[in-house]
């Protein structure tokens, strides 16, 4: 029966570990001094080498010809036997299906008590330590407190923030890393050359940026490349036939057109790569990588970031990248890819959700920047009627009655139809001061509502609730009876929507702000200010309630 590349070719020294040096230099170092621990905690990612630096320290410290360096023979009886897994001096204990307090107690802490049978140290290796329960975790602590003499514990993680920091306090701490790029191309052209198969550099590349700093995937992902081909030789094209298929030629051209905001191209990629047969979970994942990489470089102004992972021409054009487009514009699209990714598995098609993404990104408008609304103009300090509601005018014309009001009404919307039909002659950017009022903003306002629903459903409803309340230069205030239904317009895609139609309407650059229609009246005076809290007196003139008051109304 065959064996796997990863076992086959498991590490069996110091040396053959692929990275890793600051741990493999630490340990040979106390293994050649005789500084043993008593307890060492091995933490981190999968499939980069914990286990394997385990049983190489239980054989180093338990060599009958250890040579220098720290280094374990691997000839004498005690190496032989722990190499072919028959040392009884050797547990190795899988705490995912031993995590009980009983399992514990049997396996380790009695165990334990006992000395060796045969080797100079009785060595257990407790692999995803924090698998073990509080219970388990409680009874193993005495005995990594006070441990006999004879005896090592190995403790291996992927999730050191499990593990309890009364055991990690107690053990020697060894941080693992992922495996470098081009250390695990070196370690994959060695197993390919030991294997009497060549393999070209653009494959094992492949590879490695597949395994994602996993050497153990790296060589499960090297065993099922061998298998094609003739046994002596496999292609680039051949390779493709077993890996995750996501060219990065294909990668790096939805990149770009999404850069560029070519919608036509970056949906024609994806079409592409699904009739090339390949994975679009895979294809999206590289495009988050590419992307990430060019946010990097912008934001570091270091394009040498491409460098350890791609040859020096694709460096050199992703590096260009950074030029044309801005970080946030970046953060925007990795965030959305990130979203559409998690979609992919239940969409049907399945590429639905990052064409959704790329009619996002590639088909909105760019919003320029709006003029800043004009300053309020300073009123002179007398005593003063804030209201919410339009009293009366300041003049002394008498009110309006609702038949003049409604043929006003009537005259203000055949004025906006009209100018609906006719072509507008100047552009939004060129406009001059929004020159609207309250009262013709009231009028379009139906059609505001009809337009806005054409791109938002739900924001009719909103405007529905609400009313034009003051126009200060280009700033449009919207009144609202409650603040759930300002915070609602106030949020940057509802606003935008509601400026682009008011644009439109008004042929003027506006901008549009939701504000809470005060129900109070306040007097504010040169020194203090109170607030009135009985009802307003009943519509009447205005020189009446002013002089109620001793001020001027204002709204």
């Amino acid at each position: 029966m065959s064996t796997t590349l990863y076992r086959k070719y498991r590490p069996q020294t110091w040396a053959d570990i692929a990275g890793q040096n600051h741990v493999k230099v630490t340990l040979a170092f106390e293994v050649e001094t005789g500084k043993i621990a008593h307890a060492y905690l091995f933490s981190g990612p999968r499939g980069i080498g914990k286990t394997t630096a385990a049983r190489i320290l239980a054989k180093a410290i338990n060599c009958l010809g250890r040579g220098s360096g720290g280094e374990p023979c691997g000839k004498c009886a005690s190496c032989e036997a722990i190499n072919e897994n028959r040392s009884l001096d050797v547990i190795e204990i899988d705490a995912a299906s031993h995590r009980g307090i009983d399992n514990v107690r049997e396996n380790i802490i009695e165990n334990s008590r006992f000395s060796p049978s045969k080797l100079k140290y009785k060595v257990f290796i407790i692999d995803e330590v924090h698998m073990l329960t509080a219970e388990a975790f409680n009874a193993l602590l005495k005995t990594l407190e006070e441990p006999p003499a004879h005896a090592v514990f190995i403790l291996a993680t992927t999730e050191l923030h499990k593990v309890p920091p009364t055991i990690v306090s107690r053990c020697q701490r060894f941080d693992f890393r992922k495996i470098p790029f081009t250390d695990m191309i070196e370690r994959l052209h060695g197993v390919a050359e030991r294997e009497k198969v060549k393999v070209d550099v653009k494959t094992l590349e492949e590879i490695a940026r597949n395994s994602d700093g996993c050497l153990r995937d790296a060589e499960g992902l090297l065993g099922k490349v061998l298998t094609v081909g003739d046994g002596k030789r496999v292609t680039y094209d051949e390779a493709l036939v077993v890996l995750p298929r996501s060219d990065f030629a294909a990668v790096s051209s939805f990149v770009e057109s999404l850069i560029r905001r070519d919608g036509r191209s970056a949906l024609m990629t994806i079409d592409e790569c699904l009739e090339a047969g390949a994975d679009i979970d895979q294809f999206a994942g590289d495009v988050i990588e590419l992307l990430r990489k060019v946010l990097l470089a912008k934001v570091s102004g270091n394009p040498e970031v491409f460098a350890v992972e791609m040859d020096e021409e694709q460096a050199k054009r992703l590096g260009e990248w950074r030029h044309l487009v801005e970080a946030p514009r970046l953060v925007t699209v990795i965030e959305l890819l990130l979203e559409k990714r998690r979609e992919l598995k239940v969409s049907h098609p399945p590429q639905l959700p990052l064409e959704l993404a790329v009619a996002r990104l590639c088909e909105e408008p760019v919003v320029k920047d709006m003029p800043a609304p004009q300053p309020k103009p300073v009123r002179e300090e007398v005593p003063v009627i804030r209201t919410t509601r339009k009293l009366a005018d300041q003049s002394a014309k008498p009110l309006k009655s609702e038949e003049e009001i409604s043929a006003d009404v009537g005259v203000g919307a055949a004025k906006v139809e009209a100018s609906l039909a006719a072509p507008i002659a100047v552009t939004v950017e060129a406009a001059t001061v929004c020159s609207a009022t309250v009262e013709s903003l009231r009028a379009v306002w139906p059609e505001l509502m009809r337009q806005v629903g054409e791109e938002n459903h739900s924001l009719p409803f909103l405007l529905g609730v609400s009313e034009p309340a003051e126009i200060c230069g280009n700033l449009i205030r919207i009144g609202f009876n409650f603040a759930f239904h300002k915070d609602k317009l106030n949020q940057e895609k509802n606003r935008r929507i509601v400026e682009k139609v008011l644009c439109g309407l008004l042929n003027s650059s506006v901008k549009v702000e939701g504000i809470i229609l005060e129900r109070k009246v306040e007097i504010v005076d040169n020194v203090a200010a109170s607030v009135v809290k009985e009802p307003l007196p009943p519509a009447g003139p205005v020189d009446s309630l002013a002089a109620a008051f001793g001020g001027r109304v204002v709204e």
